[in-house]
């Protein structure tokens, strides 16, 4: 694992007015642009420069977007490694950190974890241990409803329903909307984002091309095959990752009867939503589940949790952490079941299990893979926005053009909008303006 060690050249911004002039930047892709994950945004301005998101891929070995300059702040719209991953790093430059309060605990229990797996696999750490505590300390809370001011442009965040405290910044000067990742619908934990009026709108296409089964069916059939594999005997396994997934699941399982057990980061990360009621749409549903959660508190109590129903563990693509362990148990259990609720990246261990019915036992992508023989499905309750949802958000937005980024096949998305369509690449600049 290694960081690029050279910047990006700082592009040329023509104006940087305000008031009745126009207001231009530039916007840059460090990474994310033609890929999902490893987000990094370069806004720049003739005042100054902010990033939008820094984020981790957590690939084997790990891969981070370009090195960014400095920066008078970072914009964090959620807590998933992918987005924020690098914030300590950056906070650790005495760099302000701008989230709602939600996002900046997640963000820290979060480089936590990315501090344990660094040390576990033999990775250089991307940070030293005290970044975290700077993290904290550099942060400034946004919440919707009010506005801030860094490095010249005033920003406001927007709810973005992907997972609790995730957020979309709206420059209003610059008739711009970066979303981060969005959800457009309704979950147990998450209200759904709301299109906003824009210029322009640099909007997630994780899922272009794809879209989702309605998600009360998926959730009908989800419970429907738990229940099958719980009536004769087996034991269910729901790899989930620890933040949003892993909470949803525990609150669709609550009151079904079953005997569930959490074990890895998503205890840790349910104690700290239960802190921010506000970043919830149901927190009652989700302390009446965990009320009704046994917790795997050590290694010794997995063998206890093989004993319950289902077990919901990291991690969500197989690539290590505990369902390992469970899957070293039961992968020969033609009783038992494992059931993926994400959507798996091509190369990961869960989409090898998916295609080839063998997974690795071990992280290390060089390892050999093994036949599984319990049962494998896959149920998606993603947290992203599909295609036609997608459309329908952007078109509500009306915006003049649209920047399609962390995506991997974007055209899909491209063809079906009538306005201007911007596919970034890393590194190329984009010219924003607030004249048309």
């Amino acid at each position: 694992m290694s960081r690029p060690r050279r910047p990006l050249p700082t592009p040329p911004v023509t104006t940087g007015t305000t008031g009745n002039n126009p207001v231009a930047a530039t916007l840059t892709f460090l990474g994310g642009a033609s890929e999902v994950g490893r987000v990094g945004v370069l806004l720049e301005g003739d005042a100054g420069r902010l990033l939008l998101d820094y984020g981790i891929q957590p690939d084997d070995p790990p891969r981070f977007p370009a090195l960014a300059p400095d920066i008078d702040a970072l914009l964090l719209t959620h807590a998933h490694l992918d987005h924020c991953g690098l914030a300590p790093e950056v906070a650790n430059r005495g760099t302000p950190i701008v989230s709602t309060p939600a996002t900046r605990d997640l963000a820290v229990r979060m480089a936590e974890d990315t501090l344990r797996v660094s040390e576990s696999e033999g990775y250089p750490a991307p940070f030293p241990k005290a970044a975290i505590g700077e993290l904290l300390r550099q942060h400034h809370s946004l919440v919707p409803g009010r506005s801030a001011f860094h490095g010249g442009f005033e920003f406001n965040i927007r709810n973005a329903g992907h997972i609790p405290g995730a957020g979309m910044f709206h420059f209003p000067e610059l008739g711009f909307l970066f979303t981060g990742d969005i959800h457009t619908v309704d979950t147990g934990l998450t209200r759904a984002a709301q299109p906003l009026k824009c210029r322009t709108l640099a909007i997630e296409s994780t899922y272009s091309g794809r879209e989702h089964p309605e998600r009360e069916e998926v959730i009908d059939d989800l419970l429907s095959a738990i229940d099958a594999i719980v009536s004769r005997g087996g034991r269910v396994i729901l790899p989930a990752f620890g933040l949003g997934r892993s909470q949803e699941l525990l609150m669709l399982l609550a009151g079904q009867g079953y005997e569930v057990w959490l074990d890895g980061m998503g205890r840790d990360i349910a104690r700290i939503l239960q802190k921010h009621p506000g970043a919830l749409r149901n927190v009652g549903g989700l302390n009446h589940a965990l009320k009704q959660t046994r917790f795997v508190r050590h290694w010794r109590m997995r063998e206890q949790a093989l004993h319950g129903d289902v077990i919901v563990t990291t991690a969500g693509m197989l690539s290590g952490g505990p369902v390992m362990h469970y899957m070293q148990e039961l992968r020969h259990d033609e009783k038992s079941a494992l059931f993926l609720t994400g959507f798996q990246v091509p190369g990961t261990n869960g989409h090898q299990l998916l295609e080839t019915g063998r997974m690795r036992m071990e992280r290390d992508s060089e390892s050999p893979a093994f036949r599984v023989d319990c049962k494998v499905a896959q149920f998606s309750l993603s947290g992203h926005a599909g295609h036609a949802q997608l459309l329908e958000f952007i078109r509500a937005c009306d915006p003049e053009r649209v920047i399609l980024y962390h995506g991997d096949d974007r055209q899909p998305l491209a063809d079906d909008l009538d306005c201007e369509v911007i596919l970034p690449e890393e590194g190329v600049p984009i010219q924003l303006s607030s004249s048309s």
